[in-house]
């Protein structure tokens, strides 16, 4: 979009086109800010990290986690689908509403919460669901 709008500046000569890339721009710098970068297990609770912040699920909101297949497809009330992951809120007849934060759709680790699906991408799955059942069988 940027290119196109230097293009139709320079042969048309109004410099207005230089804008129209600008909600495209807008929307992937939101966007790369709010994409999961990583997991980290800390003592309130998974740190779902962000370049906008962390986002904190309390382990006393967590009920059970697991690593069966689920789809990660589904309409998205609000969220993104490909663009630096797929993460927020999304709707599936399966498993009504839920939230992604995955860089990546292999090695999905579903969590049931207090306020429905998560499903979170980390880079060892099998060593990140032992070790936060470990933290959740200690805090029982």
């Amino acid at each position: 979009m940027t290119v196109l709008g230097i293009a139709m500046t320079v042969t048309s000569g109004r410099p207005e086109w230089l804008f129209v890339s600008l909600p495209f721009a807008l929307v992937l710098f939101v966007l790369g800010r709010l994409a999961p970068t990583g997991y980290r297990l800390a003592p309130d609770g998974i740190h779902v990290e962000r370049r906008a912040g962390d986002k904190v699920i309390p382990y006393r909101a967590i009920r059970s986690v697991d690593r069966a297949p689920r789809p990660v497809g589904g309409i998205s009330a609000f969220g993104s689908q490909g663009v630096f992951g797929r993460f927020g809120w999304f709707w599936g007849p399966r498993l009504g509403l839920y939230r992604l934060y995955l860089t990546n759709t292999d090695g999905v680790v579903w969590l049931a919460t207090e306020n429905g699906w998560v499903a979170l991408s980390p880079d060892r799955p099998d060593e990140f669901v032992e070790r936060l059942r470990a933290r959740l069988a200690f805090r029982a």
